[in-house]
């Protein structure tokens, strides 16, 4: 199998800023990917022997979506929400902020539960300082059972208003997307997409099954994503523009 070829550190100056670039080229690729990766440094894919000069004449044409990217993301690493799993940090839960509360109260077992806008771990009679792995674990746990339970009564409800019928529905880790829909008509959940707002869960799940109507992403499927999600360019939006927010915490060694 013929391995892509990576070309690292090409640089790039737009809008005043010198960025860094690596290029990974795919045999039977036939479009450009730009990805932002950090505020200085982005990622391309691009058609085996496609010209740098090419690339570069791209990445100036894009640069305002380039900038605004940047931005996002430098705003994202500057938001307190999501930064660590401790007591007293905030976390998102529905698109509301949550404050960790780790308490000790003699439990046979450790526990995890919401009162307000407050996620409590109870822990067994040991030093908060030692139980942040074990609050990372039981939170994850937690955000996966919360995701299996929402995302299975919401697919329910708007697969009989769409009315169709999914298959199988799996919650994972998913490093780049939200959601998927197979040909099979299984559908996969990024379990952290129960952080985002309900309004932005429901156009998930939407976007999901309306793929079991237009197996495609044509002018076609967006006008039935708006039949039942009239708002769906503002939660796209709010995905793409808090996104790095919600992959913040929990990340899989």
């Amino acid at each position: 199998m013929l391995m892509p070829n990576l070309i690292y550190m090409n640089t790039i100056t737009l809008e005043s800023s010198q960025l860094t670039y690596h290029v990974i080229y795919q045999k039977n690729r036939k479009t450009i990917q730009l990805k932002v990766l950090t505020s200085t440094h982005l990622e391309i894919t691009a058609p085996n022997n496609f010209p740098n000069a090419s690339i570069q004449k791209i990445l100036h044409k894009k640069r305002n979506w380039i900038v605004k990217q940047i931005l996002h993301l430098s705003n994202a690493m500057s938001n307190p929400i999501n930064k660590s799993i401790t007591h007293g940090a905030r976390v998102l839960y529905l698109g509301a902020p949550h404050t960790l509360i780790f308490t000790s109260n003699y439990c046979s077992q450790p526990t995890i539960h919401l009162k307000d806008n407050q996620i409590i771990i109870d822990t067994p009679n040991i030093n908060t300082a030692q139980t942040t792995p074990l609050a990372e674990s039981l939170l994850r746990q937690w955000y996966l059972e919360s995701a299996s339970n929402i995302l299975s009564a919401k697919t329910s409800l708007w697969a009989a208003k769409i009315n169709v019928q999914p298959q199988r529905i799996t919650i994972k880790e998913q490093k780049t997307r939200w959601g998927s829909c197979s040909s099979k008509g299984n559908l996969n959940y990024n379990w952290r997409i129960v952080m985002a707002p309900p309004e932005v869960i429901d156009y998930l799940v939407i976007h999901e099954l309306c793929h079991l109507r237009v197996p495609n992403h044509s002018a076609l499927f967006w006008q039935v994503v708006g039949k039942f999600s009239p708002n769906f360019k503002n939660h796209r939006t709010w995905l793409q523009t808090n996104g790095t927010i919600l992959m913040g915490i929990l990340k899989l060694k």
